[in-house]
C-alpha cells in the first residue's frame, strides 16, 4: 500500500505533478490541496478551515473528487501524491456543497446580520437563504468590553477553539454537550474573562460568522480606507490594518500577511488603538503666560497655559535655546528623544543635539530598560542587540531559557509563540523568575530565585555544565577568548553555594543545567528582570558567558535575545539617540567618526563642533535640570514623572528646571513641569519606520490626519532646528547638514547614507515587501536575521568573569519586604496611551500590588483592601491582590497609574555604575493597610 492520503509523514521538499481539473500542474508535496487551489485561483467554500489552524475537515464544504477513490475527500486534508487526478467543481460536488451549506445555516436566525462575514459571502455566492430559526441563546450575554458573543450565529466550525489553543495557547473555548445540543462555551460555562481570557481577540478574528466579533467594527459599516502599519506598543513589532471610517476614527483588523505575527495580536494591539481619537489629544501649541509677557517665572509656579501659533511657539523655543548657545554653550542644554517615535524622528533629535546645539547630551528611555544590555553585549560580542529572530527561536530552538522576562504580559504575541513551541514541539522551557508569572504554567521547570541573584544562578548552572563536560570545547577554542578567567570564578559556584545565594534547590539547578545544555540549540531570552539592577551589565555578561560556553551563538535556534520593551527602543538606539554613539553605534570618542559626522553636518563651510566626550544620560539630565547644570531641556514623548525611579526626587528636580520644552500627543504628567507644550502626531498620522526587538525594520503609514494643528515630530524638530540656526547666524553647508526635508522617506535616505548598518534600507525596499533585519550594508543585501554566524561583530567572543553582588538596598527590620516592579498585560509603559484606550482601562482601571497571603495577614490586609507601600524614598497606595504569584517576603507593583498610585514613588534610583540604569527590580519596603 502507498502512503495514506491523510498522512503527515511525507517528504517536505519533493516536487510532484498532479492533474487538476484536466490540467497538469507541478507543486510541492508539503502543502495541502486547498493551498494549491488558492494559488491556482480556485476558491472552494470553507467554514472550519483556516490556513493558520489545524484542519478538522468537519464542515465538508471543500470536498473534491479524486480519481480511483470511492468517496470524496476534503481538500484541506488531502495529502498530495504524484499522479493524483483531482476534480473540484463537478455538478455533483456543487450540489453537495449547497446541501452542506444548507445544513450549516439550519439554526441561524433570519436577522443574523452576517452578510458581510466570510461565511455570509459563501451563502451569497451559493444563493443560500438563512432559515428563520428561533433564538437558542441569549444574545451578547458575555460582559467582555470588546468582544461580542452571540452563539445564535455559531455554526460549530470550532475555529475559535483552535485559534485560542493553537495561536494564543490559552484554551478558553471548548465544545459542550453532544449532537444537536453541542455548543461553544468559555471555560466551564462561564464568561470569557473568568475563563482566563487574555483578550487577544483571536477567536473573533478567526470566526467566519460573527458569532464572536469586535464590538467596535460592528458599530460602523462606513469603512473607507485600509492602511497596513506597525503597532505602536511593545518591541515585537506586529503589523495590522487600520480601518478608517467616514468620521476619521480608526479600528484594527488582522493582516494575515503580517511578517511577525500573521493574524495574531495582543489585547493592546487589537483593542488599544482608540487613544488616537481621544478628546485629550493636544491640538495646538501652548506656552506659559509668563513667556508671552516676557516675565521671569515665579519659582516653580509656571502659571497658565496659553494657546499660540506654531510660529510663536517655535520663536519662543528658538530664542531660549539660542540665548543659551550664545551666552554659554550647548552643553547647558539636554535632549530626551523617544522610543515611541520613528527612526527618522530619533535620528533628527540626535542630529539636533549634535549639530545645532553642539552637545552629546542626547538620550532616551533605553537608559531605563536596556542600556545594560547594549553595554554588556557590546563588550562580549561587539553588538548590543538580539541575535536571532522570534520565528527562528520558536521554530528551531530545542530548549528555551527565559530569565527576567514576563513574556506573555510584556511581549504577548511572542509569549504565545513560546507557548506554541512548548505545546506543539515539546521544547523544554526553563523560566527563571522570582514570581510565578503566567509563563511558568507552560514551563518544564520554574527556577524561583531571589531578586538580584541572577549572576549566582547563571554561574551555578555553568559550574554544573562544566563539571559534566557539557560545554562546547571546539567553539570555545576557535571563537572565544578569556574562558580561563571565567572558569576560576564559576568553580566557586558549586550547587550548594549557588543554592544558598539564590534560594533555588540543588536538584532544580542540576535539572535546569542538564535540560539547557543537552538540548542544543538553546535560546536565552531576557528583559528588564535582568537589566534593571545595579549589576545589570554583569547580569548580561553572565548570560553571554553561558551561550559562549555552550556554543549557542551564530546558529539557528540559539543566541542571546533581549526583548526590547517599546515599539522603537531598538531603533532609537540604532539612530544614535544615546550620549556615547552616533547612528549605527559609531563611537563619539573615535576621532575619525567624529570628523565624519562633523563634515556631513558642516555649518558655514566648516565641520560643525562635535566633542569626543560622551554626554549626559537621562538620569543625569533629570538631576542636572534640578541643580542648574542644564538651562534648557527638550523632551520628545518621554514621561519621566511616571517612569523614572524615586519620583519625589524627579518632581523636585523638574519643578526647579529652568526651561522645559515637551513635545507630546497628550498632556502627560510631565507637562505640569513644562514651559512649552508642542502637539505631535500619533503613529496613525505619519509615515516612518520602526525597528523591532529582532532588528527588523518596518514601515508605519499615515492613515488619518492629525487633530487640529498637531504635526509629525520630524517636522517640529526640523522647524526648531532651522530657526535656531537662523537666530545664531549659521548656514548648513555639509552634504547632510540641511533641515529641509520633504518627507520621512528623505530622512531615511540620509540615515542610510551615514549609517553602515542601514545603508541598504529605504522606503522603496520596505514598501515592496523586503524583510530587512540590520545590518543591511547595501541595497542588494537581504538583511541579517541571525548575527555572529561566522564570527562575532568584533571578532572573537569575549568571556567576562563576573561575580554575584548584592542589591544596593537590602531588607531590615524597618523595611522587611523586597519590592520588584514591572508591567501588566493591559497597560504599557507610562500609560499615556493605554489609560486613554477604553477597553484597556476597563480591564485594568487601578493599580494593584501583588502580596502573599502570609505577608497580607501579618498586617491585617484582605483581598481588595487598600495597601500602602513605603520605602526610604516615598510611598504609594494601591489595591491588594493576595496571590501565590509572589512568595512570602516579596511584593510586586506596577508603574502604570499616576500620582500616589505609582510604584515609582518608592523605587530605588541607585544606578549601575557604567550603564547608569536604575535598580527598579529590588528595593526594601514595608506595607501597611491603606
Amino acid at each position: 500500500m502507498g502512503k495514506p492520503l491523510y498522512s503527515k509523514d511525507f517528504d517536505l521538499t519533493k516536487s510532484i505533478q498532479i492533474n487538476l481539473n484536466g490540467r497538469d500542474i507541478e507543486t510541492d508535496s508539503n502543502v495541502s490541496l486547498i493551498s494549491v487551489l488558492k494559488q491556482a485561483g480556485i476558491n472552494l467554500p470553507t467554514a472550519c478551515y483556516h490556513p493558520d489552524l489545524s484542519a478538522p475537515a468537519s464542515c465538508r464544504l471543500c470536498l473534491v473528487e479524486v480519481e480511483g477513490n470511492d468517496h470524496d475527500i476534503p481538500a484541506c486534508k488531502l495529502h498530495l501524491q504524484p499522479g493524483l487526478s483531482i476534480k473540484t467543481n463537478t455538478p455533483r460536488l456543487e450540489t453537495e456543497r449547497r446541501h452542506n451549506l444548507s445544513l450549516l445555516v439550519a439554526h441561524l436566525p433570519a436577522d443574523w446580520g452576517g452578510n458581510l462575514t466570510e461565511f455570509g459571502q459563501w451563502l451569497e455566492q451559493y444563493d443560500i437563504e438563512v432559515n428563520n430559526a428561533p433564538l437558542r441563546y441569549v444574545r451578547d450575554v458575555d460582559p467582555h468590553p470588546s468582544i461580542s458573543v452571540d452563539m445564535n450565529k455559531c455554526i460549530l466550525c470550532t475555529r475559535c477553539v483552535r485559534a485560542c489553543e493553537e495561536v494564543q495557547g490559552r484554551f478558553v473555548w471548548g465544545v459542550a454537550d453532544r449532537s444537536d445540543g453541542s455548543h461553544i462555551v468559555a471555560g466551564f460555562e462561564t464568561d470569557m474573562l473568568n475563563a482566563r481570557c487574555e483578550s487577544c481577540g483571536a477567536c473573533a478574528a478567526y470566526c467566519p460568522t460573527g458569532a464572536l466579533s469586535d464590538r467596535k467594527i460592528i458599530a460602523t459599516r462606513d469603512i473607507t480606507k485600509r492602511v497596513t502599519t506597525t503597532c505602536p506598543y511593545c518591541g515585537v513589532g506586529c503589523n495590522f490594518d487600520l480601518l478608517v471610517d467616514t468620521n476619521n476614527a480608526v479600528y484594527v483588523d488582522s493582516n494575515p500577511n503580517a511578517p511577525v505575527n500573521g493574524m495574531h495580536l495582543c489585547v493592546k494591539g487589537r483593542y488599544g488603538i482608540d487613544f488616537v481619537n481621544h478628546a485629550d489629544r493636544l491640538t495646538t501649541p501652548k506656552v506659559r503666560q509668563y513667556l508671552l509677557e516676557n516675565k521671569t517665572r515665579n519659582g516653580s509656579d509656571r502659571g497658565a497655559w496659553i494657546d499660540v501659533s506654531w510660529d510663536e511657539a517655535i520663536k519662543i523655543v528658538s530664542e531660549r535655546f539660542s540665548k543659551t548657545l550664545l551666552d554659554s554653550s550647548g552643553d547647558r542644554c539636554a535632549v530626551m528623544s523617544s522610543a515611541k517615535c520613528t527612526n527618522e524622528e530619533n535620528y533628527l533629535m540626535q542630529k539636533f543635539a549634535r549639530q545645532v546645539l553642539g552637545t552629546h547630551n542626547i538620550d532616551h528611555c533605553a537608559r531605563l530598560c536596556h542600556s545594560s544590555t547594549v553595554a554588556g553585549l557590546k563588550a562580549a560580542l561587539g553588538s548590543g542587540a538580539m541575535t536571532n529572530t522570534m520565528q527562528d527561536i520558536t521554530e528551531n530552538a530545542n530548549a528555551l531559557f527565559v530569565i527576567g522576562s514576563n513574556t506573555t504580559e510584556q511581549h504577548p504575541v511572542f509569549g504565545s509563540m513560546l507557548r506554541h513551541a512548548v505545546n506543539y514541539r515539546s521544547v523544554p522551557l526553563i523560566v527563571a523568575d522570582p514570581r510565578a508569572i503566567e509563563l511558568t504554567e507552560s514551563a518544564t521547570l520554574h527556577l524561583r530565585h531571589k531578586p538580584g541573584t541572577d549572576i549566582a544562578l547563571v554561574n551555578g548552572l555553568m559550574h554544573i555544565m562544566l563539571k559534566e563536560g557539557w560545554h562546547d570545547s571546539k567553539f570555545i577554542q576557535s571563537r572565544t577568548e578569556g574562558f580561563d578567567e571565567v572558569i576560576k570564578v564559576i568553580e566557586r559556584y558549586s550547587p550548594n553555594h549557588a543554592a544558598k545565594i539564590t534560594g533555588v534547590t540543588i536538584a532544580e539547578l542540576e535539572q535546569a543545567a542538564e535540560l539547557l545544555a543537552t538540548n542544543s540549540p538553546m535560546a536565552v531570552i531576557w528583559a528588564m528582570g535582568i537589566t534593571q539592577h545595579t549589576c545589570g551589565i554583569n547580569n548580561v555578561l553572565a548570560l553571554a558567558n553561558l551561550q559562549l560556553m555552550l556554543g549557542n551563538l551564530g546558529i539557528a535556534g540559539g543566541g542571546v535575545n533581549p526583548l526590547r520593551g517599546q515599539n522603537n527602543v531598538q531603533g532609537a538606539c540604532d539612530m544614535g539617540a544615546l550620549p556615547n554613539v552616533f547612528p549605527g553605534y559609531q563611537s563619539v570618542a573615535d576621532p575619525q567618526l567624529k570628523n565624519k559626522f562633523a563634515t556631513a553636518w558642516a555649518l558655514d563651510n566648516q565641520p560643525c563642533f562635535i566633542s569626543e566626550t560622551p554626554g549626559a544620560t537621562v538620569t543625569e539630565m533629570v538631576d542636572g535640570a534640578g541643580d542648574g547644570k542644564f538651562e534648557c531641556l527638550y523632551i520628545l514623548g518621554e514621561n519621566a514623572l511616571m517612569t523614572d525611579p524615586n519620583l519625589n526626587h524627579v518632581r523636585k528636580s523638574m519643578a526647579a528646571a529652568d526651561f522645559v520644552v515637551l513635545q507630546e500627543i497628550f498632556p502627560s504628567e510631565t507637562s505640569e513641569y513644562a514651559d512649552v507644550l508642542l502637539p505631535g502626531a500619533s503613529f496613525a498620522e505619519k509615515d516612518g519606520t520602526y525597528t523591532n526587538t529582532e532588528r527588523r525594520i518596518q514601515r508605519i503609514r499615515e492613515a488619518i490626519s492629525s487633530p487640529g494643528d498637531a504635526c509629525p515630530d520630524w517636522w517640529v524638530t526640523s522647524a526648531i532646528a532651522k530657526q535656531i540656526l537662523k537666530s545664531t547666524k549659521r548656514v548648513p553647508t555639509g552634504n547632510f547638514a540641511s533641515w529641509d526635508y520633504a518627507n520621512a522617506s528623505s530622512i531615511l535616505d540620509e540615515i542610510a547614507a551615514v549609517t553602515p548598518s542601514y545603508a541598504g534600507v529605504s522606503f522603496t525596499r520596505l514598501d515592496k515587501g523586503d524583510q530587512l533585519h540590520w545590518p543591511v550594508p547595501s541595497v542588494e543585501h537581504p538583511g541579517t536575521p541571525i548575527l555572529h554566524i561566522d564570527q562575532c561583530t568584533h571578532g572573537k567572543g569575549i568571556f567576562h568573569a563576573v561575580d554575584h553582588t548584592p542589591p544596593a538596598e537590602e531588607c531590615d527590620d524597618e523595611f522587611p519586604l523586597v519590592l520588584t516592579t514591572g508591567r501588566v498585560i493591559y497597560h504599557w509603559h507610562g500609560t499615556s496611551m493605554t489609560r486613554r484606550a477604553e477597553t484597556l482601562q476597563s480591564l485594568c482601571s487601578q493599580s494593584e500590588v501583588e502580596i502573599s497571603a502570609h505577608d497580607a495577614s501579618a498586617v491585617g490586609i484582605a483581598e481588595g483592601d487598600s495597601i500602602r507601600v513605603i520605602s526610604r524614598r516615598g510611598e504609594m497606595l494601591a489595591k491588594a491582590w493576595i496571590t501565590e504569584r509572589v512568595s512570602p517576603g516579596l511584593i510586586f507593583g506596577n508603574f502604570h497609574f499616576p500620582d500616589e498610585a505609582n510604584i515609582n514613588n518608592v523605587t530605588n534610583d541607585a544606578l549601575d555604575p557604567k550603564a547608569k540604569i536604575p535598580e527598579y527590580k529590588v528595593c526594601a519596603v514595608r506595607v501597611e493597610s491603606g
